[in-house]
């Protein structure tokens, strides 16, 4: 039975996370090209290649988060209010340093939060509509799933507390 790539159980103050070594080797490179958008604007080899023109970087990190509102302005006012937020690369440092720990890993619950994060910037830089790229962007959301799951195990299931 092959091993899965990350399993993540809730363990006193955190979650206890251990990780294969695909993954975190994986991860650490498209945390290395998150990084590179956020802190130096530079725009990851992959996204280069699948266009004709690459886009600008801070196109592209428009489009990691889709507009708040169907008003353009409206949009644009959400983007130049919550950009530093949103495009924040330390949650992403933090995750990064984690993860050149040898596994398994205890996270407080506040790193949590930078895990959530993180991997949500990841599948924003990843999703594209072309199979390979959607699928990417699918795994990551699949942390965050097994990390939520991890801190309220009732949200597996789908039926209300109680």
């Amino acid at each position: 039975m092959e091993e899965p790539a990350y399993v993540v159980v809730s363990m006193g103050d955190g979650l206890l996370v251990r990780a294969s070594d695909a993954f975190v080797a994986s991860t650490l490179t498209v945390l290395a090209e998150l990084l590179d958008l956020l802190e130096d604007g530079v725009v990851p080899r992959e996204r280069k290649k699948r266009f004709w023109r690459a886009p600008a970087a801070e196109t592209l990190m428009r489009q990691m988060f889709p507009d708040a509102s169907r008003s353009a302005a409206e949009a644009d006012a959400f983007w130049a209010r919550h950009r530093d937020v949103l495009t924040d690369p330390k949650p992403a440092r933090r995750v990064r340093k984690r993860c050149a720990e040898p596994t398994p890993w205890l996270l407080g619950f506040e790193e949590v939060d930078d895990w959530l994060t993180t991997f949500a910037q990841l599948r924003g830089l990843h999703l594209t509509w072309t199979r390979a790229t959607t699928t990417t962007a699918m795994a990551y959301s699949g942390v965050q799933q097994a990390l939520v799951t991890a801190l309220e195990p009732r949200t597996a299931t789908g039926w209300p507390a109680g």
